[in-house]
């Protein structure tokens, strides 16, 4: 006979072990918000480490000589321009908004971004919105590695002078681009015009700036800076800093190089079709464009500290790129418009041999008299 033994559910003993099983959820829970506060005091921590090891790196890219500090340059570099532009044309510029028309770029500004942004049926959308920022963004990035000073600087690479170029080589594929984007013909050609004025100014342009990398022996721009020690650049080559302002003029697209966008031209160019804050991107991209090429100039054919004694590096440093503003003006307002072809006519033939022979007398200096270089550059 088989005895069955059945359990017997004791209630008080469960009773007595519900205290137990409290405690350890309770001390479970307390350890999984115990790890969690841990996790994210850590995260703060971390935060805030990151913030005190690198503030100096992020003021220097934010704020001097960073983002704010380029853009209240270039809005003072365009004032200046139209100023400069009214009194060569017998005008006096901006004038009724804020002291002697300082604030006239703010109330453009206002007026175009509140106007209606028109897209056209035929537009690529998504393309037609991100090119003009994408533009913006390209031309802005190579002010990292202008050396406003030999200490005021965000990034000073190796190959600082290669990066610039390119990064300002995707400009005209990205006005190519924005002409097509908007699916209207007069558009594509205003793209492949100043596409083609664009490239054809590069080349001089940039065989222009490989005379004070050779003899600086770096690619570097800070390199380059402070290399003219003893001498400016200029001094040295002054066939290529001729050469480099022209061309850059022609690549940036100003008079008398502005064909692809002139008023007796196809309509506005490339951007014809663009309006509102897409329009007034493209027109501060053009700007920023002409304050970089010309700030580059300091950097490649002026020493930056040197200047007058009791101001700042950086402040001498803008006196020389307002000068050297100066003369893209005057160079702009002296010269009647050429034409389409002859802006490719004479980016080759005149400034693409010219740059070459400077490169090739600096070259010629660097193999036969390597002492008298290194003397004169510092």
């Amino acid at each position: 006979m088989e005895v069955c033994a059945t359990m017997q559910f004791d209630f008080f003993q469960w009773l007595a072990g519900i205290p137990t099983w409290a405690y350890d959820v309770i001390m479970w829970l307390h350890g999984i918000i115990v790890w969690v506060f841990n996790w994210a005091w850590g995260i703060i921590v971390w935060l805030w480490a990151l913030v005190l090891i690198n503030f100096w790196w992020l003021f220097k890219a934010v704020l001097f000589p960073g983002l704010v500090f380029i853009v209240l340059g270039i809005i003072f570099a365009v004032w200046f321009s139209r100023k400069v532009w009214g009194r060569i044309q017998g005008r006096r510029g901006p004038l009724h908004i804020g002291k002697y028309g300082g604030l006239q770029l703010f109330a453009d500004a206002i007026k175009l971004v509140a106007k209606e942004t028109i897209i056209p049926d035929n537009a690529k959308r998504w393309m037609y919105r991100i090119l003009p920022s994408l533009l913006l963004v390209v031309v802005l990035l190579p002010f990292c590695l202008i050396p406003w000073d030999t200490f005021w600087y965000i990034a000073d690479m190796s190959i600082g002078l290669i990066l610039i170029f390119a990064f300002l080589t995707a400009v005209p594929v990205i006005s190519l681009l924005s002409g097509w984007t908007t699916g209207s013909k007069y558009s594509l050609i205003g793209g492949f015009r100043a596409a083609n004025n664009q490239f054809a100014a590069e080349i001089p342009l940039i065989i222009s700036s490989i005379g004070p990398a050779l003899l600086a022996g770096s690619l570097s721009v800070m390199g380059i800076a402070q290399a003219q020690q003893t001498l400016w650049y200029i001094l040295l080559l002054p066939v290529s800093c001729a050469t480099f302002v022209v061309s850059a003029t022609a690549a940036t697209g100003l008079v008398p190089f502005d064909a692809p966008v002139a008023d007796s031209e196809i309509i506005f160019g490339w951007r014809t079709e663009f309006t509102g804050i897409y329009f007034t991107m493209t027109y501060f991209a053009e700007f920023a464009k002409e304050f970089l090429y010309c700030a580059l100039t300091v950097a490649l054919f002026f020493f930056v500290p040197h200047g007058l004694p009791f101001l700042p590096g950086v402040v001498n440093f803008l006196i020389k790129t307002l000068i050297v503003m100066f003369f893209f003006v005057v160079l702009t307002s002296s010269f009647f418009r050429v034409r389409q072809d002859q802006i490719v006519y004479y980016s080759w033939k005149y400034l693409l041999p010219l740059s070459i022979l400077n490169l090739a007398v600096v070259m010629l200096l660097l193999a036969y008299f390597p002492g008298l270089v290194t003397i004169l550059g510092g």
